[in-house]
């Protein structure tokens, strides 16, 4: 099983794809050298002999054109050359046949003609390129260019310089070896790069790795050192990020039991006790429908705080389905009051509605927003004194196809700390745990979940009447 990882682990599969592909490269790399330095050395080499015949000719051919030429200062001469050059110099006159040789070219051949067809074209008046032994005039490959001999428009003759092929390969040769040597020392020294490169890479993700099973296994305070800021850095960064959004689910799911726990023990806890007590005879038939109505406020809390957590499931896990239509705002809003009325009266609240004149119609789901306007106003009505005064707001702003609503209290208004977190579920913040005795936490966390199902956003911020302003936006409806 050992043997099975490490086959496959994502360092050897790394290291063998980096090793397969510098060796293909460096490979390619020095075929494609070897053979630009051949062509390259084989083409400077054919330059170098036509350079040297063509010299040759300058010089000899007005003398051999007039058929005056003394054979064996020529001779001479073209063995200076070829100790200077290295090449062997032979001389074929208009006839074919070989007239002056150099040392190093036996001097039977002096007299015979040479049959490759390729070395009679110098004849013709062309300059010609062959490898090869000449017929056996040579024992080992040539490589020959013949210049032909011309003066006044006739042919007298070639010049054939000739350098030993095998001598070119050697300098070849001789250069491949630098550079297979080169090859094998820069494949060494990118085996080791490749090793300590693919370690740096696999390692931060080995430790990922394991720290992503710890954290599968419940501990979600595991985090990852962020060593670099290339792409391993970022996928650290956003595995930590990830950890903490585990961390913090962790937590809120853990405040989400223990305060369902205790929002579902105290009307159950007053239910039970007051039935019992009616049971037992301990109330007094003529006040059952006192406690009643107290039991019927109990269950009735129960009621909204099944609600507010389905609500609240449905819109975390994304499946909050808009039934978008058009509708009035401003008229929306005036139901919402209705259902108020009475608690307006327990507590002798104002409420000052300031809506926008014109056409107020929205784009949204009507039922959705009217459970945000009831939270809010809800809200509102609990953090506001007796006496005090709620605002409601419609605006429509020029140069925005928007409608803005603001639900305003006089109450104690939130804190400047507590604003950040006043919408995430179950926060309540200090100024409101001795006022709000029946709310879960979830109501303005549900709001914040419909605005933005809409696309839209609501804020928090401090009222002019000296508590809590919160403002949402909705489209408006096509003229």
């Amino acid at each position: 099983m050992g043997k099975f990882r490490k086959k496959h682990s994502l360092f050897f599969k790394q290291t063998i794809a980096y090793i397969i592909t510098f060796g293909l490269a460096l490979g390619i790399m020095t075929a494609s050298v070897y053979y630009f330095c051949s062509n390259y050395y084989f083409n400077q080499k054919k330059a170098e002999l036509t350079e040297q015949a063509h010299s040759i000719v300058l010089q000899y051919a007005k003398a051999v054109s007039s058929g005056v030429i003394d054979i064996t200062g020529l001779k001479n001469k073209i063995e200076i050359i070829e100790d200077y050059t290295g090449s062997s110099i032979f001389f074929m006159n208009s006839n074919g046949a070989v007239s002056v040789v150099s040392s190093s070219i036996n001097e039977e051949w002096i007299g015979q003609s040479i049959t490759d067809e390729t070395i009679s074209g110098v004849l013709d008046g062309n300059i010609v390129t062959v490898q090869g032994r000449l017929s056996g005039m040579f024992s080992e490959n040539m490589m020959t260019v013949g210049y032909p001999i011309k003066s006044n428009g006739s042919i007298y003759g070639g010049i054939f310089v000739c350098s030993p092929v095998p001598e070119i390969q050697e300098t070849i040769r001789g250069v491949f070896e630098i550079l297979f040597l080169s090859g094998i020392v820069g494949m060494i020294l990118a085996v080791i790069m490749i090793y300590i490169l693919s370690r740096r890479i696999t390692k931060p993700l080995l430790e990922m790795n394991k720290a992503a099973q710890i954290i599968a296994d419940g501990n979600y305070d595991r985090r990852i050192a962020v060593k670099a800021s290339d792409e391993i850095g970022q996928l650290s960064e956003s595995f930590n990020y990830m950890a903490e959004c585990l961390d913090k689910r962790d937590q809120d799911r853990r405040l989400f039991v223990a305060s369902i726990a205790h929002d579902l023990r105290s009307p159950l806890t007053s239910i039970q006790g007051f039935l019992n007590a009616m049971k037992d005879g301990i109330i007094a038939e003529d006040e059952y429908n006192y406690y009643l109505d107290i039991i019927l406020e109990e269950t009735e809390r129960l009621s909204v705080l099944a609600t507010n957590i389905v609500d609240m499931g449905n819109t975390q896990e994304n499946v909050l389905k808009l039934n978008i239509t058009e509708f009035d705002i401003n008229g929306l809003i005036r139901d919402v009051l209705d259902v108020f009325e009475h608690r307006f009266r327990e507590k002798n609240l104002n409420c000052h509605l300031i809506l926008a004149e014109g056409k107020t119609y929205v784009k949204a789901d009507r039922e959705e927003i009217h459970r945000v306007l009831h939270n809010l106003v809800d809200n509102a009505v609990k953090f506001s004194d007796v006496d005090g005064l709620i605002e409601i707001e419609t605006m429509m702003p020029k140069n925005e196809h928007k409608i803005f609503v603001c639900v305003s209290d006089d109450g104690k208004g939130v804190p400047a700390n507590d604003k950040r977190h006043i919408f995430e579920a179950f926060f309540k913040s200090d100024t409101s745990r001795g006022l709000d005795k029946t709310g879960s936490g979830l109501g303005l966390s549900v709001v914040k979940e419909i605005i933005n199902a809409h696309g839209e956003i609501v804020t928090c911020m401090d009222s002019d009447l000296g508590g809590a302003e919160f403002k949402f936006s909705l489209k408006l409806a096509e003229d």
